[in-house]
């Protein structure tokens, strides 16, 4: 068997984002990003996304994650996915950090990430993908 395209990303030290795939090495069809949330860190306010399903993958520590109505807390393996219109958010109450992978179907939503990325003087930086323009703000993060 053999690969005509393929995609190898290894971490630089101290990275805690990084875009491992876009949707340009996926046919606009899925792209992931690996973060780390510290101690604390009350992540994005309740929202949903009317482009795009959203996944979480727990590598390390423990990750607090809304969907609905629902708070769950899982720890590495655990996995969780926002479906298209689905309220969510996530955070780290726990007492160590998390590493996780997020995961958009189909792809697009990592603009925003790469934006975090980039050099913040730039016109590239600045442009919203229509994903963003259409994601919508329900309510706060979660807190302890």
């Amino acid at each position: 068997m053999t690969f005509d395209r393929g995609i190898i990303v290894r971490p630089a030290a101290g990275e805690t984002l990084r875009v491992l795939l876009d949707s340009s090495g996926s046919d606009d069809a899925l792209s992931v990003v690996e973060m780390t949330l510290q101690v604390g860190s009350g992540g994005p306010p309740l929202h949903l996304h009317p482009t795009h399903a959203e996944g979480f993958y727990v590598l390390a520590g423990e990750l607090t994650v809304q969907l609905g109505d629902e708070i769950t807390t899982g720890g590495p393996g655990t996995w969780a996915c926002a479906p298209k219109n689905t309220p969510h958010t996530l955070a780290n109450l726990g007492d160590e950090d998390v590493r996780l992978l997020c995961l958009f179907a189909p792809a697009g939503f990592e603009r925003r990430f790469q934006r975090m990325l980039a050099d913040p003087t730039t016109a590239e930086a600045m442009a919203r993908t229509e994903a963003e323009h259409q994601t919508q703000l329900l309510g706060p993060p979660l807190t302890r």
